[in-house]
């Protein structure tokens, strides 16, 4: 486990407490660019700027402001904000377990390893291996940097990850997102689709496969600038058409993926259908 822990804290598990050390277990990589000036390639610096006086303004002329309504702003001091900050006791307090699956992906934020003290480690083995038998995850409340967090507690390989999460008034509501609900949907366009997700599906999620290929073509591209390499521009990718008749384009891809589409496929049972799939897979990786 690289790195220094951000935070520390004790997980209040009934009577049982439980110190921890909370480390960073995502950071990103995605590429960034710095604004330059184009005359001298030296970095530009941002200044402050009133629109009412027409002047540069200084870091100590400024207030915070809360804006109550469109335009009305009340003003706070630092010690105002202070003595409505959390008080970080550094007690993770579980609220209740329930199972995984009833936590929908959006309220996940960010992630963190949870390391034990050696004192501690009898007492997190036996909360990470009770959880994970249990298949349940835990919920509650921890206070970080003078903010108190929704967390999530789950099992994690050989131990326990810490998920800040967001709150319930925090999550768009997607009412208004169209989501084609009149759109009528066939019974043999769906069996078709079930198929395909069937033949597209893998035991077991392995994220290496996946890479950021924008970010290695710029880092590829910065290279080359540095060498004097002219840069070629990548091919666009093709167009693809807009599919018109489903039924087709379902056949299509399984017919593409060499499983057969006709009614004996689809009278064939899930473990014959599965055992066709691994010889299509095979036949596809000799070719």
């Amino acid at each position: 486990m690289a790195g220094r822990p951000i935070a520390n804290g004790v997980i209040s598990f009934g009577l049982v407490s439980i110190p921890v050390k909370l480390f960073a277990a995502t950071r990103s990589k995605s590429v960034s660019f710095r604004l330059l000036h184009a005359k001298d390639k030296s970095r530009i610096q941002q200044k402050l700027y009133c629109p009412v006086d027409d002047a540069l303004v200084e870091r100590n002329e400024l207030v915070r402001g809360y804006e109550v309504e469109k335009g009305i702003f009340v003003t706070f001091t630092d010690e105002e904000l202070e003595k409505l900050e959390a008080r970080e006791d550094h007690t993770l307090d579980i609220k209740e377990f329930v199972p995984l699956t009833q936590v929908d992906p959006v309220y996940f934020d960010t992630a963190y390893h949870l390391g034990c003290e050696p004192e501690s480690a009898r007492a997190y083995r036996l909360l990470a291996q009770a959880m994970q038998e249990s298949k349940r995850i835990a919920l509650g409340t921890f206070t970080m940097r003078n903010k108190e967090y929704l967390v999530l507690l789950r099992p994690y390989e050989k131990g326990l990850m810490l998920h800040t999460m967001y709150y319930a008034d925090e999550v768009v509501a997607g009412e208004d997102v169209g989501r084609g609900e009149e759109a009528k949907v066939g019974e043999r366009e769906l069996a078709l689709a079930k198929r395909l997700i069937d033949d597209l599906t893998e035991t077991k999620f392995q994220p290496e496969k996946y890479k950021d290929s924008y970010r290695e073509r710029v880092i590829e591209a910065a290279q080359k600038k540095v060498q004097g390499e002219e840069v070629v521009e990548a091919p666009a990718e093709e167009r693809r058409a807009k599919v018109i008749d489903l039924m087709s384009a379902l056949k299509a891809s399984l017919e593409r993926r060499g499983a057969p589409v006709g009614e004996e496929a689809e009278a064939k049972p899930p473990e014959k259908r599965a055992a066709a799939r691994t010889r299509a897979a095979r036949a596809r990786k000799r070719k």
